[in-house]
């Protein structure tokens, strides 16, 4: 079966750290191809700095790339392998050395250039592959999950060193990943993907605390979503849960979006907040915060991300306050699954 991407005028901006996420099979790998000139494209174009590059061939584009595996040659040493981008383009030998030099300096491998792949570790490989598609100075970096086979320290190692190498040559960058953790650590901007389409694009932040899709949401991790209708300034839950909305949304059906971080346990009502009464389930303690499991006394369970400040202990099968704040909860009205379809033209 064919696999077809509907993109349309998706911009990626000159010297940002651009993101392509979503689930396995989504398209974002292929979209890169696409950009990189691996595949070709049915209809439209693509665009840099307002040149169509559509059908420029993948080793005229000139762009960098760093796959999921290193793909490095096995019998050139380290410092020809990041090398061998300078010596295809005729660079003289001492010019192209002197590059690949400075390259492995700044990913932190300055005296490894006589060694062999095989005699790296994972993370040394990857900051090779790195060095070897930054040399020739791309004006667009591609990167395909780069980190998937590393282990969790080596990944929080590698997206501080790319952070860093972005920051220092202002370099675009265009990231694809299918990691919520590595988009809101890394990105100024992401498109979210599905079924070859884009859902939605904006800043890590402004998706997760504003999403204009329930798949957004959904995708991102927020577990309270409520489906209900607003009626004179409330949210109904179908249990019957009344919530007071930030604005008069009139009367429509749709979805409320609670951010667990949004909510707040009390033993007692809260004079300055909204609140409902609920039961609080179960608490886990992880890394400093507390998640807890909820029931409202309509049924409804829900989940909140509390501060580990020792209030809860105790509390646990008892009757609690859960308050909020109306300007932190989320309406979307009942949407149809439409196909929202961003070509991506990075541009100045």
């Amino acid at each position: 079966m064919d696999f077809h991407l509907y993109i349309q005028n998706l911009q990626v901006k000159h010297g940002e750290f651009f993101g392509l996420i979503g689930e396995s099979g989504c398209g974002k790998t292929t979209l890169l191809k696409i950009l990189a000139g691996l595949l070709p494209v049915n209809e439209g174009s693509l665009l840099q700095n307002g040149r169509d590059i559509t059908g420029i061939p993948a080793e005229k584009r000139s762009l960098g790339m760093v796959f999921q595996q290193d793909r490095l040659f096995p019998y050139m040493n380290i410092e020809k392998n990041v090398a061998f981008g300078l010596k295809m383009k005729g660079v003289p030998r001492s010019k192209r050395i002197t590059r690949a030099r400075d390259m492995l300096s700044s990913v932190g491998l300055k005296d490894l250039g006589e060694r062999f792949p095989l005699e790296l570790s994972g993370g040394q490989r990857q900051r090779v592959a790195i060095a070897r598609a930054m040399v020739t100075n791309p004006p667009i970096l591609l990167m395909d999950e780069p980190f998937s086979a590393l282990d969790p320290n080596l990944r929080k190692e590698m997206r501080e060193l790319v952070l860093d190498i972005h920051k220092k040559y202002s370099m675009t960058i265009i990231f694809v990943t299918h990691d919520r953790e590595e988009a809101f650590m890394m990105f100024d901007r992401m498109s979210i993907m599905r079924n070859g389409n884009v859902v939605e694009t904006g800043t890590p932040r402004s998706l997760y605390e504003k999403p204009s899709r329930l798949y957004t949401a959904r995708f991102l991790g927020i577990p309270n979503i409520l489906s209900g209708r607003t009626e004179k300034g409330l949210f109904l839950t179908l249990e019957g849960l009344e919530l007071s909305m930030e604005k008069h949304e009139g009367e429509r059906e749709g979805e409320l979006i609670i951010r667990p971080e949004s909510l707040e346990i009390t033993q007692f009502h809260p004079e300055d907040r909204f609140a409902f009464r609920a039961i609080l389930e179960k608490t886990r303690f992880r890394q400093g915060m507390v998640h807890c499991k909820i029931t409202t006394h309509r049924g409804l369970i829900l989940e909140t991300l509390e501060k580990n400040n020792g209030e809860l202990e105790g509390l646990t099968g008892k009757e609690v306050y859960v308050s909020y704040s109306p300007t932190d909860l989320v309406f979307l009205e009942n949407e149809r699954e439409v196909r929202e379809c961003s070509t991506l033209m990075p541009e100045k």
